[in-house]
Parts: C-alpha cells; structure tokens; sequence
C-alpha cells in the first residue's frame, strides 16, 4: 500500500479519539498499515474514525442540515447582503466552500471505511465480533454514497482506498445504480447478522439493526419518489419500516419537548429509544479543545434568538425564522407547536440584562426555529459558536410516518396507514383521523385526502430536522411549494393574529425562496473535484 493510504490512516487514527461513547481507548501513534490494526481495540478506534464524518459541522453538525436544507417552513433571516455565497442564500456556485467541504467530509468518510476493510483481518479477535465490525463499517460506507447521490445526483461510487495520489478519476454512476447499490448492501448487512439490536447499546451513536431497517425504509420512499419512481419501492418501504415497528425496541415518547432536551443535555432515553440514530458531540472548545470542526451548531444558528454569552443562557444567533406555513399548520393544542416555534424571547434591548423571557411577538415571522435550545444545556462553560447538541438522524416517529405514507401509496387509506399516523398524533394531543364522520375524529376521503395529511404531518413532526427538502423533491412538488412561500408573505401579510411582517422581513422571506428551480435540487459539484477528477461533469443547470 503506498504513500496515499498512510496519509489517509493518519487522518482515521487521529480522528477516532474524537468520538465518544463507544471508544474508551486513545489511537497510539501512527506509521504505517503494517503496525496497526492488530487488535480489536484499534479496529474500535479506526471505527471510531468513520463515524468522524456524521459529528463534522459540514454534516450534521450544521451546514448539511440546517444551512443547507432551507424549505417552505422556515427561512434565514439575514439580509441578502449579509448571506451572499452562503448556503443558505442559494446564492453561490461551484466554488462555495461549505459545499465543497460537506463532499470532501463524505468521502473521508469512505476512503477511511475502505482502509478499514482492507486491513480489519489482521486484528486478533473473535471472528463473530469481526463480522459486527465489517457490517457496520459496510453500512456507514454505503450510507455516504446515499448521502452524496441525496445531495448531488450522479457520483463517484469508492469501494476501494484510494492505492496512490494520482487514484482520482473516476466515472460518475447514476443516482438510481448507486441507490440500488446502497440498498443491497444494507439488505445483505441485516440478512447476514451483521449489526447488533439497539437493545445493545445505551446510547445512540452506533448503528443497529433496526437503525439500517428505518435507513432502509427512508432510502426506498427516495426510490418510490421523483425523479426515479421505482417499481416496487414503497413495498420495500413498508417492509422495512414495519420490521422497526415490530421489532419492539423503539416507541414515542410521550413527552416530545423531552426528546430535544435531550439532544442538548446529551442524554439518551433507553426507556423509549424514539431518538434511534444520531450524530454524537461531546465537549466545546474550551471544555475539549484542540478538535476542530467536531463541535455542534445545533441550537446556536436554529436556535431562539439570545445575544447573551454568559452560561445561564448561551448565544444564538437566530437565523431560522418560521414561515406562516408552518405556523398555520398547527392547531393551537398540538404540543409540537411550541417546541417548534419559538414561545418566548429575550430581552435584547436598551441594554437590559438577557434574563428576561418576553411571550409577545408582533408577528409570526419574528418567532424563531427552537427544537433546540442553548438555555437547555447542561455542558458548562458555554462558548458563543459551538456546543454538544446532538442531532436526530432518524427517530421512531418518522418510521410511524413512513409506514403510513407508504401503505396509503399501496393500499390506499387503510387501517395500517391510519394506525401509523394516528399513533404520532395522539402523542400531539390532537385528533386521530379516520375514514368516518364522527365527534372526536378529523374525516379522511380516500387516498389523496390521506396523502395530504401524512404530508402535513410530517412538517409537523420533523420541522426542522433537515428533511423537509428532500421530502418535497421527492414528492415532486420542490419547485411549487418554494414558489408558494415565496408568495405567501404578500398575499397574507396584514390580515391580523400576528400575521402582519415588516416590508423587510417579506422581502427576506421571498428572496431566497423565489430563486427555487429544478437548477437547486441537487448542489453543484465542488469546483475542486471537477479540477481534479477529469471523468467527472458538472450537474445540470451548474
């Protein structure tokens, strides 16, 4: 192996002590292949490496799934010359280096998987415990070439460390033969026993079984869906989805502001395990420095809106602002409401200390995103920019949803599909549906009827958590809905109840909304790579 993979193990070794939980050993120094990977513990430590990628503010730390991932929910609320070339702005091209450093990150990702497998049979260790190694490193490989075909189309497909520094020109693959890639492999993972149950763990940082189960089931509605609307996918869908469901491990928790609480206190619940897989901060840079790009954002740009720096509080910039849309959604009783929307504000004003939480707004539109809130850490001393909020890559709720978006696309609206999204309603204290006129219930017509509301009820449930666009993509609807919010504050901005906005904040609301076109479902391939790799093109419209 020559001189590219040890600049690659380097990195791997040196990242995996950044992961927390599952690695109580610190990577010893490294020289070559030829002097790792002899024991189990250092297969712990490399493994440790390849979940690096999920904690990266380039991933889930930030800009993948908040910056990133603005839709007909919420919007950035700075002016349009304070977001020029940021991802948030859509206002950038192939050279924006948070794009570039959100594809760079998934490929480390890779490259470092594949190093692993290469080398995972030198360790001296049980072979059954080797197996659980391979499959979970097989799965976090092909969950990064989901990602990246998510997030860019056709792409380079990596099954191999790169063998020297010139090894980069490869052949895109097409969207559909990488998905079907990724879900054979995740398939052959489970089928073959590769992954322990969730049961094993008490946290939420690894990948389990029913974790590649509801994975499995997020990947085929993206195959069902636009623009690949494969033959048989929501059967897939609801397979998968149920085996979670059945398998016992996971239910909602029936308090749902505990969930996020949660995430920033870094708890994990093994009572219900609804929050199934996540990505895992641990520390700040003042409490654990020297780590760089592994802290969280989460709560500090999506959070509600506080200049205090002090550690009663904690700084938030407020950027996500909640659209009209969202607002109206929500009956007044939904428990969802205000853990989503911000109830409160602080006193930012004239001075006065930032103590006091101030419930009146003048309109919808200055009420902030707050799934996630700095005043509800617990990590001590807080720092302005960064913190260990964790982020939900997928929770037992969106699994219930799943089930019912894909019975209802096969059966129509059955008791199934019902059950499924009446049981997360019920935990929102709002009224079940049913295909029945009655008192207590909310009457469903059919399968289109049905259809609308799983769409709802997933912005009500998963606001937020960096979905909400790949969902209208493959829905097939991106385009309408971006057009519709960058309209709504226009048409609907003086008719009382809160829902009056500045000129200002209108104007912000459209901006970024109305530069929606089939030119943004996917991101430009970073400028870089096409510098690089003589086999790669550019995506269409870039």
């Amino acid at each position: 192996m020559r001189n590219k993979i040890g600049l690659s193990l380097v990195f791997v070794l040196l990242m995996g002590s950044s992961c927390k939980k599952f690695l109580e050993t610190t990577p010893k120094d490294f020289l070559s292949p030829d002097n790792y990977f002899r024991s189990e513990a250092e297969v712990k430590s490399a493994l440790a490496g390849v979940y690096v990628t999920l904690g990266s503010e380039f991933t889930y730390g930030r800009h993948m799934v908040v910056d990133g991932a603005m839709d007909d929910l919420g919007y950035w609320n700075q002016s349009e010359v304070n977001i020029i070339d940021r991802l948030a702005s859509w206002n950038y091209t192939s050279a924006q280096p948070q794009i570039m450093m959100m594809w760079q990150r998934l490929y480390e990702g890779i490259e470092r998987a594949n190093v692993l497998l290469e080398n995972i049979d030198k360790a001296e260790m049980d072979e059954e415990a080797r197996a659980k190694y391979v499959g979970e490193i097989k799965f976090l490989r092909a969950y990064y070439h989901y990602l990246l075909t998510d997030l860019w189309g056709d792409i380079p497909v990596r099954l191999q460390s790169n063998q020297t520094v010139t090894d980069v020109n490869i052949q895109q693959t097409s969207a559909r033969d990488v998905l079907q890639l990724v879900v054979t492999e995740m398939e052959e993972i489970i089928n073959n026993n590769n992954l322990e149950a969730a049961s094993v763990y008490n946290h939420s940082s690894r990948v389990s079984v029913t974790v590649a189960q509801a994975i499995l089931a997020r990947i085929y509605l993206k195959m069902a869906g636009e623009p690949l609307k494969v033959v048989g996918a929501y059967e897939k869908a609801l397979f998968w989805a149920s085996k979670v469901k059945d398998s016992g491990l996971h239910k909602l928790n029936p308090n749902y502001d505990e969930i996020f609480t949660n995430h920033s206190k870094n708890l994990f619940d093994t009572q219900y395990r609804e929050s199934m897989w996540e990505a895992d901060f641990t520390g700040n840079p003042t409490t654990d420095p020297g780590k760089s790009d592994k802290y969280s954002w989460i709560g500090v740009t999506n959070g509600i809106i506080c200049y205090d720096e002090s550690d009663a509080l904690g700084y938030s910039y407020g950027y996500i602002r909640v659209r009209l849309k969202l607002w109206d959604l929500f009956e007044e009783t939904d428990k969802r409401k205000y853990r989503s929307i911000a109830p409160h504000r602080y006193n930012v004003t004239n001075g006065q200390p930032y103590n006091q939480k101030l419930t009146t707004f003048t309109a919808v539109a200055d009420r902030c995103a707050a799934k996630w809130r700095r005043e509800e850490e617990t990590l001590r001393p807080k720092v302005k920019n960064n913190n260990e909020t964790n982020f939900p890559i997928i929770r037992y709720s969106d699994v219930l949803l799943m089930i019912a978006e894909a019975e209802n696309e096969i059966n129509g609206a059955s008791d199934i599909a019902l059950e499924a999204i009446n049981e997360v309603r019920t935990r929102a204290g709002v009224r079940p549906y049913a295909t029945t006129t009655s008192t207590g219930v909310i009457a469903i017509i059919g399968q289109d009827d049905l259809r609308q509301a799983i769409r709802d009820e997933r912005a009500r449930e998963l606001c937020f958590e960096g979905i909400r666009k790949h969902d209208l993509i493959r829905w097939g609807i991106f385009e309408t809905a971006m057009q519709q919010a960058a309209a709504e504050p226009f048409l609907s901005a003086n008719t009382g109840n809160g829902r009056t906005a500045s000129a200002q904040q209108r104007t912000t609301m459209a901006a970024i909304a109305s530069k929606m076109t089939e030119k943004y479902r996917l991101f430009p391939i970073p400028q870089k790579e096409l510098n690089l790799n003589n086999k790669i093109k550019q995506n269409k419209f870039w």
